[in-house]
């Protein structure tokens, strides 16, 4: 591999020189340039980028931590901060918690020993306690957080209006005479949840229907965590006649079990409406009423844009953003 030392031998200018002739300063003449860069076109010669990170002390990467690359919604948000970050000359490093915090920990590890210039990150439904995060920032690394948005941390997040999607959802089945409308909520820990549930009791309250906390359940977003809750529902006095789930995914498991349980129903059909929009739905025979469509990938896009000001501003006092790009409501 041809070196800027090899190509200073053969035109006879010294290492510094050609290194300034590639990168255009403006104290070489325009001859000197067009000699070097014809050169080094010729000769197939390629900067060698560790040199140039380590001049800079920077390394043109971004870490990128998430529960699960399976989870639709953070494959398409990966999308968002991968071209971005490329149109942007940034490469990115992405690792999957698979919502374990102790592989989230040593993910930050690796992430801070690669010496990324900075950080988006959606925590695991497990992660309470931010010491392995804010001990990154402090090292002065810039943090930008997505999706997950942690509870008493001050912070740069980026997220949905999940509150709005949920009030909307709600009055929709309001509007379609429903009065008993359960709501499987996810991890009560989360701000996410907490937003969720809000838009449900307030869409209710404003139509004047009296909220009932036991047509609510928590899951915990597994597979037997959301057929609990879904049970749950059904076995109370006055079960409900549709249901909002916190994630689609949350919907098919509630669906599945409703299939095998069918006389727990009286053969009343219930109405679901959840988040996410699932692509699948489109060629189901049987859909659901409705699902609230997230903008993942312009989430990504922009978790992307903030982290790079955040990086091209060191030391600025940049206010903390919390963004919430709003929902849309797909009736099928």
């Amino acid at each position: 591999m041809i070196t800027i030392k090899e190509l200073a031998q053969r035109l006879n200018l010294s290492p510094s020189t050609v290194s300034k002739a590639l990168h255009d300063y403006p104290g070489i003449g325009l001859v000197t340039k067009e000699k070097v860069k014809a050169l080094a076109k010729e000769l197939h010669y390629v900067p060698n980028q560790a040199a140039i990170h380590f001049k800079q002390q920077k390394t043109f990467t971004l870490g990128v931590i998430l529960p699960s690359l399976l989870d639709q919604f953070y494959s398409l948000a990966v999308n968002g901060i991968e071209n971005y970050t490329m149109d942007h000359d940034y490469s990115v490093l992405i690792c999957q918690s698979h919502e374990n915090v102790e592989r989230e920990k040593q993910l930050l590890s690796i992430m801070q020993r690669n010496r990324v210039d900075g950080l988006i990150i959606s925590v695991t439904k497990n992660t309470t306690d931010y010491s392995h995060i804010t001990d990154l920032q402090r090292s002065g690394v810039p943090v930008v957080f997505f999706v997950r948005k942690p509870t008493q941390l001050p912070c740069h997040n980026v997220t949905s209006d999940v509150y709005k999607g949920a009030l909307e959802a709600v009055e929709l089945l309001i509007k379609r005479g429903h009065r008993r409308i359960g709501y499987i909520n996810g991890p009560v820990s989360w701000v996410a949840s907490t937003e969720r549930f809000l838009g449900y009791r307030d869409a209710l309250l404003q139509h004047e229907i009296a909220y009932d906390p036991t047509l609510v359940k928590v899951s915990d977003l597994t597979s037997g965590g959301n057929h609990g809750a879904i049970k749950a529902l059904l076995a109370s006095p006055q079960p409900p006649t549709a249901i909002l789930a916190f994630k689609d995914y949350v919907m098919l498991d509630a669906l599945q079990y409703l299939k095998k349980a069918r006389a727990a129903t009286d053969g009343q059909a219930i109405e679901f409406i959840g988040f996410g929009a699932l692509p699948l739905f489109e060629y189901l025979d049987k859909q659901p009423l409705a699902s609230i469509q997230e903008q993942p990938y312009q989430i990504g896009e922009k978790a992307a844009n903030l982290l790079l000001d955040l990086i091209r501003n060191p030391g600025a006092e940049i206010p903390f953003q919390q963004v919430a790009l709003p929902c849309n409501l797909k009736v099928y």
